[in-house]
């Protein structure tokens, strides 16, 4: 416990040891920063396989890790509000103590993360040192946060890379169980979609607020004329985002399958993986449709996508850098939101058509083949 913490020029190379022994992973608390920090999951799985690893996360997180196929663990824990977060803390902490971990990779920047794996007595504890929690941690590197250019996935795989790890891939990747993957096809022929309809995923929605979300408005004009023969909408989304939804609904004469609300994480996993499209906001459900490599159209207002962009060849960005306040992080706006506004219905509609055009010629031209 008591182990003096070293800076990254003279952190030990982690990773050319021969690893047998307990590692844990704390997890983002966040859907979208959870699929962002799958490469470094799956580099400790390859840089270390004789490891037992373990991957630490909330419980909606942990309904992520659950779905994907891989042969990590995985542990959900509450967080716990008001006065009852300390002893959430303080029971966590002996949890994992009984479990003999001896490293943990950290990869939210809280004080409490530190806290926990403290408690935990982990020998080895890595992470940036932010949040004033750098004294928690025996392996601390520089908080990278405000790097311009800097990647969040590449923010997460500083801390292998200052382990020693190379080779990673920094491509997220979701491959879903084939247990969850076949709840979409139930979901789905459940709602009346067949199996050859074009189905359009839809989230109007994002957790950080007003500055993310693209007007609801904009999005009904949107998918009124994407309506189409062959075509099904579905919208998608967490709990408190109904209303975003049935603004849309509202302003639609072809409404969409509406099913904001009314999923578990997994089912939402399910349907974005049989999705053929998927247009969003910078979300969580954004970051899940690339890792799946679903074709896609995000639209970015508050934030920046060199730090946050899909990582997917198949996916098309918009933001207008031009509008001088732009990146600024909020999650409320002082400038009545002029980088939402600046996205417009027709270039919206013109990329998300352009991807279902070659989408739907990929489909006939599949259909050809069968047929000869």
């Amino acid at each position: 416990m008591g182990a003096p913490a070293v800076e990254n020029s003279t952190l030990p190379a982690l990773a050319q040891r021969k690893m047998s022994k307990k590692i844990l992973i704390v997890a983002p608390n966040w859907i979208g920063d959870a699929v962002l920090c799958l490469p470094v999951v799956d580099g400790c799985a390859r840089s270390w396989p004789e490891a037992d690893l373990t991957v630490l996360a909330r419980a909606r997180v942990a309904e992520l890790f659950k779905a994907r196929e891989s042969g990590v663990r995985v542990l959900q824990y509450e967080k716990g509000n008001g006065p009852w977060r300390l002893g959430n803390l303080l029971s966590l902490g002996r949890r994992l103590r009984r479990e003999d971990f001896k490293l943990a990779v950290l990869l939210p920047n809280s004080m409490s993360s530190a806290m926990m794996v403290w408690l935990a007595r982990v020998p080895e504890r890595v992470g940036y040192a932010t949040d004033g929690r750098g004294w928690l941690l025996t392996h601390r590197l520089k908080d990278r946060r405000k790097e311009r250019g800097l990647h969040q996935v590449d923010y997460y795989l500083g801390l292998l890379v200052n382990l020693g790890v190379g080779r990673m891939d920094r491509i997220p990747r979701l491959q879903l169980k084939a247990k969850v993957a076949d709840t979409g096809q139930t979901l789905l022929r459940d709602l009346g979609i067949g199996k050859d309809e074009i189905i359009i995923g839809v989230h109007p929605g994002a957790a950080y607020g007003e500055t993310k979300r693209w007007f609801p408005e904009r999005f009904g004009a949107v998918l009124e004329r994407l309506h189409g023969s062959g075509r099904r909408i579905l919208l998608l989304g967490g709990p408190g985002e109904e209303p975003l939804a049935e603004q849309i609904c509202m302003r639609i004469e072809h409404p969409p399958v509406n099913l904001v609300g009314r999923t578990t994480v997994s089912e939402a996993l399910a349907l974005v993986n049989q999705c053929s499209l998927f247009l969003s906001n910078d979300s969580g459900l954004m970051h899940v449709a690339a890792a799946l490599n679903i074709p896609q159209v995000a639209l970015f207002g508050s934030s920046d996508p060199q730090k946050t962009a899909p990582l997917n060849d198949r996916a098309v960005v918009i933001h207008h850098r031009q509008v001088s306040c732009t990146p600024c992080f909020k999650s409320s706006c002082p400038e009545d939101l002029e980088c939402l506004k600046a996205i417009t219905v027709d270039e919206v509609c013109g990329a998300t058509e352009r991807l279902l055009n070659e989408i739907e010629s990929d489909v006939s031209a599949k259909k050809g083949q069968q047929q000869i």
